[in-house]
């Protein structure tokens, strides 16, 4: 246990590193978007979407270019899982009633082929660059069907100045290099751990890493409900998810085409197709996330990981005990026959 405290260390503090900086990074666009006037919808679900994802984007980035995919694909659909039950169930509490946006919107169809298209195309047991490509072209068409659907700014226009966007722009960029550069240092400690546990580096992704990235989401959103802009809160995690399961996932494929394990990312991405369908009926059917709707959500989390730490625990019970217990019932059934 001794080998581990060094990855230990260094994955707390790269986290941290990187949490912090997509929190600064969500600030400084969130900035911009009010000087140019953008509308809450726009600036939530398109603007903060897009930004919240870089950690676990960059994330995917990083594992892929190191070789090791299955890490970044874990934390992917991970945050997902994660943003959809823990992150949206925290806010529905604390903001007791989160209204669904206009039109329904967030809550129709093509939510859903997005959030599943991804594990459809795993089914033959790999993402190749085709898969990526597929998937990165349906986050383009998805998030400009959205933008035509919206209008883009306010009705109240007023004349943009310039001179004070050049501050927060370079504020924005600094803070992407620095997720960036922590990115690759929590993928290189988690596998650390990983093997280090005795777990699949898939592993590492689903919990270590997704649980992290989800955080500037959570205080994104917390604050938006604590300031009573409850939609934008909702419209923040979802617009996340949505760019998660195309852009983010297409783009790991590009970069490194894969096998993947059914069994553990299958399990995972039914999860994440489930908790899909139970937000956006609920948003359908009430027209509304209720507290007792975040109670469920989060009980779902809970369903989640214990399911995946016995499913973690069978698949990885030495080979010498399963022989001896097999030899166990041989013997047992030549004794009594």
């Amino acid at each position: 246990m001794a080998d581990l405290l060094f990855p230990v260390i260094i994955f707390l503090l790269a986290s941290a590193v990187l949490i912090k900086s997509a929190s600064m990074a969500v600030h400084s666009i969130l900035n911009l978007a009010q000087e140019l006037r953008l509308t809450p919808f726009v600036t939530s679900f398109v603007i903060a979407g897009l930004v919240s994802v870089l950690p676990e984007f960059f994330v995917g980035v990083n594992s892929a270019l190191e070789g090791v995919p299955e890490v970044g694909l874990g934390t992917l659909i991970g945050n997902n899982i994660v943003d959809l039950t823990l992150v949206l169930g925290i806010i529905a509490i604390l903001g007791r009633v989160i209204p669904a946006q206009k039109k329904g919107i967030l809550s129709t169809p093509p939510f859903l082929v997005a959030v599943g298209m991804p594990l459809v195309l795993m089914l033959d047991g790999n993402l190749s660059r085709i898969d990526g490509i597929i998937l990165v072209s349906a986050a383009i068409i998805y998030f400009g069907w959205i933008l035509y659907n919206q209008p883009l700014r306010e009705k109240k226009k007023k004349n943009v100045e310039w001179s004070k966007l050049f501050p927060d722009i370079g504020m924005f960029l600094v803070f992407v290099g620095l997720i960036f550069g922590s990115s690759h240092f929590v993928v290189e400690s988690a596998v650390d751990i990983a093997h280090g546990l005795n777990v699949p580096e898939i592993f590492a992704g689903l919990f270590l890493i997704s649980i992290g990235a989800a955080l500037p989401e959570l205080t994104f959103s917390i604050q938006a409900v604590m300031a009573r802009h409850k939609n934008v809160a909702l419209g923040d995690v979802l617009g996340n998810v949505a760019l998660d399961a195309t852009l983010s996932i297409g783009v790991l494929a590009i970069i490194h085409p894969f096998d993947v394990d059914l069994i553990v990312i299958g399990i995972s991405g039914l999860f994440m197709i489930f908790a899909a369908i139970m937000l956006t009926t609920f948003l359908d059917s009430e027209k509304r996330l209720t507290r007792r709707d975040g109670i469920a959500l989060i009980g779902l989390f809970i369903v989640f990981v214990v399911l995946q730490f016995v499913l973690n625990a069978a698949i990885h019970i030495p080979v010498e005990h399963v022989e001896t217990v097999a030899q166990a019932v041989e013997t047992a059934a030549a004794t009594h026959p």
